[in-house]
């Protein structure tokens, strides 16, 4: 065969060359041909143009009209700032305070003044759960101020415990010196392990919380929040309170350990030169919650010296 070979022609079938008259009653469609590759064929009629990217905030503010009020707020809160820093900064140069200037670590003593006038207060609490800490307070506070404690028994108890009875007889035979004093109702009763203080009408639970008020009350050193070591203070008295709730010997010696690391070397707990008040709770916690065997060397030469305090 020589020469090329002629294909058969077929009848065309659709005709892309002549106009289609659409219905005006259909959708538009985008051309999605001519729309690949990021290219649109501006040409074609029924193809309309990318959109124009328009930013989140002009998003914001043509659909929230409060938005444009808004910035304008912001635009003002930041222009005071500015203004307000400026300030500082020439307070700062007029007093000739250094940007770097180290913050002072020195402890804030109270001051010593005279015994404040405190109303009569009654503590409720168990015969179980002795607040050993009044033995300590009416010891630091020989020199300043006496807690002339009175106990009574309520009808619903028959008897008291042998420590309970102990701690009655420490309290009401302490002698104090020529100070004011503070009247103290201890009423043994059924109360659990957190005893109650009773004042004004206002109950304070928990021997820590009942320390705190002492502490609160009076200006003298056991009053810590003027210390630079407060929030370790009140970490300790928490630490007081939950061996005093603890129930099992396991929980008791992981918060022993705790009180252990405070001591450390140091004569006190947190690391201080003189007794504090989380030393009192600490000591009554101990006293109530633990057997000897619980209480390493460490703290027990540590409790030695809290009840021979002064």
């Amino acid at each position: 065969m020589n020469g090329p070979l002629k294909m058969y022609r077929t009848r065309q079938v659709v005709r892309h060359d002549i106009a289609v008259q659409l219905p005006d009653c259909m959708y538009k469609l985008k051309n999605i041909h001519a729309a690949r590759n990021g290219m649109v064929e501006q040409r074609t009629d029924h193809v309309s143009s990318a959109p124009k990217k328009v930013d989140i905030c002009d998003q914001n503010n043509q659909n929230l009209p409060e938005m444009a009020a808004l910035e304008l707020r912001q635009e003002e809160i930041l222009r005071q700032l500015a203004d307000l820093k400026k300030q500082m900064d020439n307070i700062r140069n007029n007093l000739q305070i250094s940007k770097n200037a180290a913050v002072t670590s020195q402890i804030i003593k109270p001051k010593q003044g005279p015994p404040p006038s405190l109303p009569d207060v009654i503590i409720n609490a168990s015969p179980t759960n002795p607040p050993y800490s009044l033995e300590l307070v009416q010891k630091l506070w020989k020199n300043y101020m006496f807690l002339s404690v009175k106990s009574y028994t309520h009808s619903s108890l028959s008897s008291l415990t042998e420590n309970a009875q102990q701690l009655t007889k420490t309290l009401e035979s302490f002698k104090p010196g020529n100070v004011p004093k503070i009247n103290v109702k201890l009423i043994w009763k059924d109360v659990g392990a957190n005893p109650e203080l009773v004042v004004a009408h206002s109950r304070i639970f928990g021997e820590v919380n009942i320390l705190r008020y002492l502490a609160r009350v009076t200006s003298d050193y056991l009053n810590y929040e003027t210390c630079n070591n407060v929030h370790e203070i009140d970490a300790l008295l928490d630490v007081c309170y939950n061996i005093v709730k603890s129930k099992t010997k396991t929980e008791r010696a992981s918060l022993l350990q705790v009180l252990n690391k405070s001591l450390g070397k140091s004569q006190w707990l947190g690391d201080r030169s003189q007794i504090s008040i989380a030393d009192l709770a600490a000591y009554s916690a101990i006293k109530q919650a633990t057997n000897p065997s619980e209480v390493n060397v460490n703290l027990g030469k540590w409790m030695q010296r809290c009840v021979a305090c002064q």
